[in-house]
């Protein structure tokens, strides 16, 4: 009976170890692992400098430091490291600037999407090599592919800053 019970429990320490693994590998799908690269321009390079710094960094509404970020927080804080003031809110950032072309997005560019339905609804910054770094309400700073089916769908322009 003992051994049974031993038993068991090892089988069900079994398949926690097994979900964990394959959560874990789901996620790390999920998540780029572009690297940020220096672009020559030291405003820009702060920027995005301090954007790869804060990967990782939670999510939580509202939240402009790295204790945690909303979209427009991470992007307003990382902005402010490079002594650039941007408006705070994703709707009001896509007011800014000049519009971008997909085709002639740069590192520093911010890309933007529409995730509520209801139009500009999430930002981050495009890093090249097709990613953009953002603070996603699932997963905090992380590195995404624009190709990503969700976000790629999701897509409504591009604005530059810098």
């Amino acid at each position: 009976m003992m051994i049974r019970k031993q038993l068991r429990g090892d089988i069900q320490l079994a398949k926690a170890v097994a979900v964990s693994i394959v959560i874990g590998c789901v996620i790390a799908a999920c998540s780029s692992t572009t690297s940020i690269r220096k672009t020559g321009n030291d405003v820009t390079d702060k920027v995005l400098q301090t954007a790869a710094q804060l990967k990782g960094s939670p999510y939580c509404l509202n939240g402009q430091t790295p204790d945690c970020f909303d979209c427009s927080g991470f992007v307003f804080y990382c902005f402010a490291t490079a002594q650039i003031m941007v408006p705070r809110t994703s709707s009001e950032l896509f007011s800014s600037g000049k519009a971008v072309q997909p085709s002639a997005l740069a590192p520093g560019d911010l890309v933007f999407f529409n995730t509520s339905g209801k139009g500009v609804s999430h930002v981050g910054i495009f890093i090249g090599d097709n990613a953009f770094i953002h603070s996603s309400t699932t997963s905090g700073v992380i590195i995404t592919q624009m190709s990503d089916r969700y976000w790629s769908l999701r897509y409504i322009g591009a604005r530059r800053l810098l």
